[in-house]
């Protein structure tokens, strides 16, 4: 039986349980409910998320300028993160296949398509290279953001992506050996997990990275597996035009840390 409150006495505040929302429904509790944001809503929708990446990238602005209209074309977005990048994409008209494998970012992907609505946007759970090999359809455009430098092999990913499209956009971190001072210790430990591929003619050089556990943390946006390789400036430009991309528009040339630059590139047949 149900033990009746005596009389007078202290009623203990309702606590609801860990995996249930006791707030009235709201966007923000859709958000709350999967800790570690990247993405940072427009302000119009009101939303507390993350701070690191905006809705109004203007990477993927320069990408569409750079293909030109993607109204009604057909896009393979890999590593959508948590959507905001699908958002650019949609608002421009394009129809978006969107492959992540991080669990969480999917998820995310999925909050983000009942809040800003995302009609043209289809996401996909899974690693995207076998997708690729897999798969004959065609792309008119891939956009890969932030995922090169995560790959395991980094050079079979391209090789993936340009079997299934003549429109690629990249943005990558990548190596730079010479910014370091002669001597060293930090280049010293990179020239141990130095390695070097021959691909289609072309002598490609790698480097072995660790995430050292950062995998742990909500907010990780790295790749499926420990050790991913990273590449050079000129290996990346090389791969690509081993593959068939003859014009190469370079932006964004930033470097956010001494060693580690960054940059986009626009590859197209």
């Amino acid at each position: 039986m149900f033990w009746k409150k005596g009389k007078g006495a202290v009623t203990q505040p309702k606590v609801p349980f860990d995996t249930y929302e006791a707030r009235p429904p709201s966007a923000q509790n859709a958000i709350d409910a999967i800790p570690g944001w990247n993405s940072q809503f427009p302000p119009e929708y009101g939303l507390i998320a993350g701070n690191r990446v905006n809705f109004a990238d203007d990477r993927i602005i320069w990408a569409m300028a750079q293909f030109g209209s993607v109204a009604s074309a057909n896009v393979l977005e890999l590593g959508p993160l948590e959507g905001a990048q699908t958002y650019l994409l949609d608002r421009a008209g394009a129809n978006i296949t969107a492959i992540e494998a991080s669990k969480p970012a999917f998820l995310k992907c999925l909050v983000t398509k009942e809040i800003v609505g995302l009609p043209r946007a289809r996401f996909l759970l899974g690693d995207c290279v076998p997708f690729l090999e897999q798969s004959e359809d065609r792309y008119d455009l891939i956009v890969a953001c932030g995922v090169l430098y995560h790959m395991a092999d980094p050079l079979r990913f391209l090789e993936a992506v340009a079997a299934r499209t003549d429109a690629l956009y990249l943005w990558t971190t990548y190596l730079d050996p010479t910014a370091f001072p002669v001597g060293d210790p930090a280049l010293k430990r990179w020239e141990a997990v130095r390695e070097t591929r021959t691909f289609r003619g072309q002598t490609i050089t790698l480097y072995r990275r660790d995430y050292e556990q950062v995998h742990l943390n909500p907010d990780f946006c790295g790749g499926i597996y420990n050790e991913p390789r990273w590449m050079i400036r000129s290996s990346i430009l090389d791969a690509l035009r081993a593959l068939g991309f003859s014009s190469l528009e370079i932006a964004h040339e930033t470097t956010p840390t001494p060693h580690e630059p960054c940059f986009s590139v626009f590859a197209r047949r």
